[in-house]
This record gives C-alpha cells, sequence and structure tokens, in this order.
C-alpha cells in the first residue's frame, strides 16, 4: 500500500480544494499519471500517482484538504485493497468514544452537496456520521431564519491576508508621474495591425519596466528576513489580473527578453485563464516587480500595495485628453496617463523612485525602443 500525500502548492493556504478526481475510485492505475486536480487560492493544479497500481480515494471531489495529507492509496492487488476496505469498515462501526471522526461516503457526498462542514458534523458528538445525520442538519437549517450573510471565498480571503502582511510589515512611500502617452498608442496600434497581438498600453509599460532592470536593480530586489537586499538577474514582472473570479498576479518572465507583441498574447492568454480560474501555479511565481493597470474609462490614478517579498509595484491609469497650448498658441488634444510607483522606503529611496518614473516615462514618450 502507498500512500498518495498533497504537496505544499502554495505557501499562502493552509488547505486546498479537492476539486475531482480525474480517474474513478477503484480504478487500475499504470505508472505516473494525473489522479486529480486540486485547487488553491491562485491557481489549479494536478496531483499524479507515484506509481502503478489499484487507486483507493480518502478524500472525495469537492472537499478541502491541507498539505501533506494523504488523499489515497494504491494498492498492488484488488484483494489488499478489498481487505483494506473491510478493516476500515470494522474500525468506523467499532470506535471507542473520542474516537476520530469517521463519515460514510454516502454522508459525506450529502454533506458537500448541501455545505455542511466538517465541524458541523463533529457538533453532532458521535464517531460515526451517516447519511441520516446529514440529512438532519439540513433540514435544521433550512428552517432556520435566513441571513443576509455571505462567507467570503478561500481566494478573497487569501488576498485579504497578502494585503494585511503587506500594510503590517511594509514601510511604503509613493510617487506619481504624468505621461503623454500620444506617441505609445501609435505604436502600440501599428504593432497591433502588424502582428495580429493585442498591444495596449499596459503591455508597453511592462516592457518599458523591465528594460530598466539593469539600471534600476534594487526596485526589483527582495528584502530578506535577515535584513539582506538579493538583487534579481532578470526582470520576471508581475501584472495584476481580475476577470471577476478573483484576483489574480500572473508572471511575465524574462520580460526584458520579449517583444511587446509576445507579451501581448501572453497577456491575453492570462485573461482567459483569469475568467476560468485555470491559472497553473508556475505562472503565478517568480515576479520581482508589480504592473496593475487600473485602466477603466474615468479611473486617473491607483495606489496599489507592495507584495510581500518584492520592494516596488507601478499602477497605470486610464487615459485621459488635456487640451494645451503650443508655443505659437495653438490648442492641441494631448493624451496623458498617470503612472503610479509604491515601493518599500527600507530598500528603495525616493531619489531612486524618481530616476525609475522619469525613465519609464521617457520610454513611454519616446518608444521608438519598445516596438
Amino acid at each position: 500500500m502507498i500512500g498518495i500525500e498533497l504537496p505544499t502548492l502554495n505557501t499562502n493556504d493552509s488547505s486546498y480544494t479537492l476539486v475531482e478526481w480525474l480517474v474513478p475510485d477503484g480504478s487500475s492505475i499504470e505508472g505516473e499519471e494525473p489522479l486529480a486536480l486540486v485547487e488553491t487560492s491562485k491557481a489549479s493544479e494536478e496531483i499524479e500517482s507515484t506509481g502503478p497500481g489499484i487507486l483507493h480515494v480518502l478524500v472525495g471531489g469537492g472537499q478541502d484538504c491541507r498539505p501533506g495529507q494523504t488523499i489515497a492509496y494504491l494498492f498492488e492487488s484488488a484483494e489488499e485493497r478489498d481487505s483494506y476496505r473491510a478493516s476500515a469498515a470494522t474500525r468506523a462501526t467499532s470506535a471507542p468514544p473520542g474516537a476520530e471522526l469517521s463519515i460514510t461516503n454516502a454522508a459525506r457526498a450529502l454533506a458537500d452537496r448541501h455545505g455542511v462542514s466538517e465541524a458541523e458534523l463533529r457538533g453532532l458528538g458521535r464517531t460515526v456520521i451517516r447519511t441520516a445525520d446529514v440529512e438532519a442538519l439540513v433540514r435544521r437549517a433550512a428552517s432556520a431564519p435566513s441571513s443576509p450573510q455571505r462567507r467570503l471565498s478561500k481566494r478573497q480571503r487569501t488576498v485579504g491576508a497578502v494585503v494585511t502582511e503587506s500594510m503590517r510589515t511594509v514601510p511604503a512611500a509613493a510617487a506619481y508621474a504624468k505621461v503623454d502617452v500620444g506617441q505609445a498608442e501609435e505604436l502600440a496600434r501599428q504593432l497591433s495591425e502588424r502582428t495580429g497581438s493585442f498591444v495596449s498600453l499596459p503591455v508597453l509599460l511592462i516592457k518599458a519596466v523591465a528594460r530598466r532592470h539593469a539600471a534600476h536593480p534594487l526596485v526589483f530586489a527582495a528584502l530578506t528576513d535577515d535584513g539582506t537586499v538579493r538583487e534579481s538577474e532578470r526582470a520576471h514582472v508581475g501584472v495584476t489580473m481580475d476577470a471577476g473570479r478573483g484576483l489574480y498576479t500572473p508572471v511575465v518572465h524574462d520580460a526584458a527578453e520579449l517583444s511587446s507583441d509576445r507579451i501581448a498574447d501572453l497577456l491575453t492568454g492570462f485573461r482567459s485563464k483569469a475568467f476560468r480560474g485555470t491559472f497553473q501555479a508556475a505562472e503565478l511565481a517568480g515576479a520581482n516587480i508589480m504592473v496593475a493597470p487600473h485602466t477603466t474609462e474615468g479611473m486617473v490614478l491607483a495606489t496599489p500595495i507592495v507584495f510581500p517579498g518584492q520592494t516596488c509595484v507601478i499602477s497605470i491609469g486610464a487615459v485621459d485628453d488635456q487640451v494645451l497650448l503650443d508655443a505659437q498658441g495653438t490648442p492641441h488634444t494631448h493624451r496623458f496617463v498617470h503612472l503610479g510607483l509604491v515601493y518599500d522606503h527600507r530598500v528603495v529611496n525616493g531619489r531612486d523612485a524618481m530616476a525609475l518614473l522619469k525613465d519609464v516615462k521617457e520610454e513611454l514618450e519616446a518608444p521608438v525602443a519598445l516596438g
């Protein structure tokens, strides 16, 4: 008998959700192959078998599970599995007072369907929970007065924990720059027509920020627990993204080495995954700076948080048309955005922050190198 343990998939979570088993309970497994789909607060990951055997599921689909928990066994034969099941059933029916809670498969499925938590089942004071026990809880809940309260999702609770940790540990300061993006918008239009990719101002901003990695290493650095600043070798730019299923921060790795249209294609794929909630953990890991687009019409600027483990985040607002007079007094319409830079003042000083904003502003106002 070999146990299949759930690995640590996300250091921010103490529990995950086992979404579904990709093979039926009792199936014969030939070797290393995907067995189950597990969802963290950020991504979905497939759990693979550790070898051949007969699958015996311990944790049903839709249930919460924790890192290190054994979610299934692989038996050498069907006979060995049947023997285990028989002994497990005997232990469940003869468990002494105070023994670990045992829930029948039918009862667990019913509890999952109606959202009955394990804490509620433990509150019944039984060692073995059967379908009738769950049905009684469901009837009791149906007869209780309705409540306007709504429980936060696991993903939203994780986002809240990150924000709280940032505000608790990062002495943040902020600076802002006003950027004329008329030429950048024209370049984005030309690139979109030529490549067929959706090149936008956030795409050019990612490229511009990444190109300044060598000139401003501290804004891509990380502060370790012992007070050491660890600089990065390459620019890995995270992008905040919310398509209605919660906040995600996918990463454009080696962004300085990529063309703008390649970055655009990556963002398009990220948006699709944000909408479906199908990110893989590797796509959300490794950022050393963050870009936060706040380009909804009418949004002038934003002050995002610095993610713990990073030193800087830069935001971009929506385009704002302004009429200015040239040297001859002739009015011309200019297209502006505001960039907001929030930085960890333990690592980055105001002078460094201003220098980065100045360089990014110059990149966007004369964007030839971004093509």
